[in-house]
C-alpha cells in the first residue's frame, strides 16, 4: 500500500463515528492515583490518566495527546529525573529520525492550543494547530508569563505518519520545545493555592500553584509544605511575608487518619517565634486543606497547644452564617439593596444620595461609602461618606476628583485600619483616594491604555484592571495609606475590547468584552494559563458596560474554587448571571413624584449599576 493510501485509509477511519467497531483501541494508559480532595479517604479508586500513542489512528487524537506528554516534566522536587522521563514521554509521539532532530530546550511552555482538522498532503496528514505561549511552568508549580526561549511557527503545521511497524501513527516535524496545552494543565494538574500573610499580617493571600495530579497525598503534602518554605512566587513577593526564618521544618510532615490530619514538626527554632504560631497555622489549615482537615504542629516532637487562637479567620472567607451575598445597585438615583442577605447601610440614609451613578461600601464596622454622581452636565464627581456613630448622621464629602467618565469605585483595606481608601478609574487614568485625606492621587502604572475598570481582590492586595479594551492584573503594595500598583501584567483573556473585570474566585477573573462582535464573558486563571468560557444564550444582543463578582471563599471549596455570583449591567439595566443564561432584575416601586387624582400607582423603576461590598 503506498504511502498516501495508507494516510487516506486512516483518514477514513478518523472519521468514523467513536461507536463504530473501526475505531482502534487507545492503548494502555500509564495510570496513577487521584490525590484526596477535601479531607477524602486516601484510597479513592479515582484515577488519572497520560495517555500513550500506541495504536492511535487519529492524527488529531495524536497530536493531541502529543501536547499533554510533557506533563509533570517541571516537577524535579519530587524527582530529578523528571523532565527527561517527560522529554522521553514526548519522544515517543515522534517518528525515529525526528526523535534525534527535536530541539526540547530547557523549559515547559504552557500554549492555548487550538488544534485544526486533519488533511492528507504528499508527506503525510497536515494538522494545524494554533499556539499562544502563555508562560513557562516552572519546578514551583508558577506558570511565570516569561517570554519563552522557544519561537514557534503560528500555526504550526504538525505532519503526521503512519509508524513504521504499522502500530498506529508518528509526528514526523515536532515543534521546537516542550509545550504543554492548557488542555494538558487542565487535565493532569490541578490548581492549587498556597497562602501567605501580606505585609502588615492582617490578610491571607493566595499565590496560585498548580500540582501534579499523580502526586501520592503524602508527597502533595510535601510538595505543598515545600513551596510555602520556598516563598511566594516572584509576582506576589512585594506584597507578601515569607514564612519566618525560625520555622524549619524538621521532619518529614505526615498524613494520617481519617479524616485525614497533617503533623508537622518544627525545629527548636520555631521557640523563638511563639507568638507566630497561630498565624502559622492559619496559613498551613488554608494551603492544605484540600488534603486535611486537621493541622497539628510540633516543635521538636512536642505538641504545641494554640487553644482557641487558631479558627478558619481569612478575610476572604465568606462570613459564617452568610446565606446569599449582598447585592446592591443604583435606582432612581439612589443606592439601594437589590437582594441577599439584608444588611443595614447607614451612611445611604442621606440627602447625598442622590443622582448616583455608581458606588461601592466597604465591609467593615464604619462601611465606609464611595459615590460617583452627577455633577455640571456630562460630568461627575466622587464623593466619600460615612455614618458618624457620635453625631448620629452620615456624612459625605466631595472629593476633588471631577471627570467626565469615571468607573466603579472599588475599596480596600490598607496598612492604617482606620484609613481605607478607594481605586477608581477616571478620565483615562486610575485614582487612590484615601478616606481620611480625601485627595486624589493619581497612580496609573506606566506604559498602558487608558484605565476604564478596576477591581480588588477580597484579600486586598491584588488588583485587575482594564486599560485600553486589556486586562491587566498586579499586586498593591502602599504609600502610607495610598495604594499603589506592582508587577503588573496582561492577562489573555480572548476577547476583545474588555469593557470590564472582577474577581470570581481567590484566583479567577471574569472579564466582559466582545467576542465575533457580540458581548461576552469568560472566567479565566490569574495566570491565563485556564479559560471558562461562559455561554450565556441570551446575552448577545445586549451591551454589557460593567461586571462585578463576588469571590468569597469557603474553606470545604474545592482547591480550584467555586465560582461566585456574577451580576451585569447591560442596556443601562443590572442582570444577574447564571450557569446559561443572564436575567434581568425586576423593577423595584419608589413612590410617584407627586400624588395625583387618578391615584396612579407606584413608579416602576429599573436598577442599574450592580455591586458587590469590597
Amino acid at each position: 500500500m503506498t504511502l498516501r493510501s495508507r494516510l487516506s485509509a486512516l483518514l477514513l477511519v478518523a472519521a468514523l463515528p467513536l461507536a463504530s467497531c473501526g475505531v482502534p483501541s487507545s492503548g494502555p494508559p500509564i495510570v496513577v492515583k487521584n490525590a484526596p480532595r477535601n479531607g477524602a479517604p486516601t484510597n479513592s479508586d479515582s484515577t488519572v490518566t497520560k495517555k500513550t500513542p500506541v495504536g492511535v489512528n487519529d492524527a488529531q487524537e495524536l497530536v493531541k495527546r502529543y501536547l499533554k506528554a510533557i506533563a509533570w516534566g517541571n516537577d524535579t522536587s519530587q524527582d530529578p529525573d523528571a523532565t527527561e522521563k517527560a522529554a522521553n514521554a514526548a519522544k515517543d509521539f515522534m517518528t525515529a529520525e525526528a526523535q534525534g532532530t527535536w530541539q526540547r530546550g530547557q523549559e515547559i511552555t504552557v500554549v492555548r492550543a487550538t488544534i485544526g482538522i486533519p488533511a492528507a498532503t504528499a508527506n503525510g496528514i497536515r494538522v494545524e494547530v494554533a499556539m499562544q505561549p502563555i508562560g513557562v511552568l516552572n519546578s514551583r508549580g508558577v506558570v511565570d508569563p516569561k517570554p519563552s526561549r522557544t519561537e514557534l511557527t503560528n500555526p504550526y503545521p504538525f505532519t503526521v505518519v503512519p509508524e513504521e511497524h504499522g502500530n498506529g501513527l508518528r509526528i514526523s516535524n515536532p515543534p521546537p520545545g516542550m509545550l504543554l496545552s492548557d488542555d494538558g494543565l487542565d487535565n493532569l494538574y490541578e490548581v492549587q493555592p498556597i497562602y501567605f500573610w501580606d505585609t502588615v499580617n492582617r490578610s491571607l493571600v493566595p499565590d496560585l500553584r498548580y500540582i501534579n495530579r499523580s502526586l501520592s497525598p503524602a508527597n502533595r503534602l510535601m510538595q505543598l509544605t515545600g513551596w510555602l518554605r520556598d516563598g511566594p512566587s516572584e509576582y506576589l513577593k512585594p506584597a507578601v511575608n515569607p514564612l519566618p526564618p525560625a520555622f524549619e521544618i524538621k521532619d518529614r510532615p505526615v498524613l494520617d487518619g481519617t479524616p485525614a490530619g497533617v503533623r508537622i514538626n518544627l525545629s527548636a527554632k520555631a521557640a523563638s517565634a511563639q507568638g507566630q504560631l497561630p498565624k502559622f497555622m492559619l496559613q498551613l489549615r488554608w494551603s492544605l486543606r484540600s488534603l486535611a482537615n486537621t493541622v497539628e504542629l510540633q516543635i521538636e516532637g512536642q505538641r504545641q497547644d494554640l487553644g482557641r487562637d487558631v479558627g478558619w479567620d481569612n478575610p476572604a472567607a465568606a462570613p459564617d452564617g452568610q446565606k446569599e451575598p449582598p447585592r446592591f445597585g443604583v435606582i432612581d438615583g439612589r443606592v439601594r439593596q437589590l437582594a441577599g442577605d439584608p444588611v443595614t447601610v447607614s451612611a445611604l440614609s442621606s440627602d447625598n444620595n442622590t443622582n448616583v451613578v455608581s458606588a461601592a461600601i466597604i465591609r467593615s464596622p464604619v462601611q465606609h461609602v464611595a459615590l460617583v454622581r452627577e455633577d455640571a452636565p456630562g460630568r461627575v464627581r466622587l464623593w466619600l461618606g460615612s455614618y458618624n456613630q457620635g453625631a448620629k448622621v452620615p456624612q459625605y464629602t466631595a472629593t476633588d476628583l471631577g471627570a467626565e467618565t469615571m468607573s466603579r469605585p472599588v475599596g480596600l483595606m490598607t496598612p492604617t485600619a482606620s484609613d481605607p481608601a478607594f481605586l477608581v478609574a477616571a478620565d483615562g487614568r486610575l485614582w487612590a483616594v484615601s478616606v481620611t485625606s480625601k485627595q486624589p492621587v493619581d497612580r496609573t502604572p506606566p506604559g498602558i491604555g487608558a484605565v476604564t475598570g478596576v477591581s480588588v481582590a477580597r484579600d486586598g492586595r491584588r488588583v485587575a484592571l482594564v486599560a485600553g479594551g486589556r486586562v491587566y492584573a498586579g499586586v498593591l503594595t502602599f504609600d502610607g495609606s495610598s495604594p499603589v500598583v506592582a508587577q503588573l501584567q496582561e492577562v489573555q483573556s480572548t476577547l476583545s475590547d474588555a469593557i470590564g473585570v472582577a474577581w470570581s474566585r481567590e484566583e479567577w477573573l471574569v472579564v466582559a468584552g466582545r467576542s465575533a462582535g457580540h458581548s461576552a464573558l469568560v472566567e479565566l486563571t490569574l495566570d491565563s494559563a485556564l479559560v471558562e468560557q461562559m455561554s450565556l444564550r441570551n446575552l448577545l444582543p445586549l451591551t454589557v458596560t460593567r461586571v462585578a463578582a463576588d469571590p468569597a471563599v469557603r474553606r470545604d471549596d474545592p482547591a480550584r474554587g467555586e465560582r461566585g455570583p456574577i451580576v451585569i449591567e447591560a442596556n443601562g439595566h443590572a442582570y444577574r448571571v447564571f450557569s446559561g443564561s443572564v436575567d434581568e432584575y425586576p423593577p423595584e416601586s419608589s413612590p410617584a413624584p407627586a400624588p395625583s387624582p387618578s391615584g396612579s400607582p407606584a413608579k416602576q423603576s429599573l436598577p442599574s449599576a450592580p455591586f458587590f461590598l469590597d
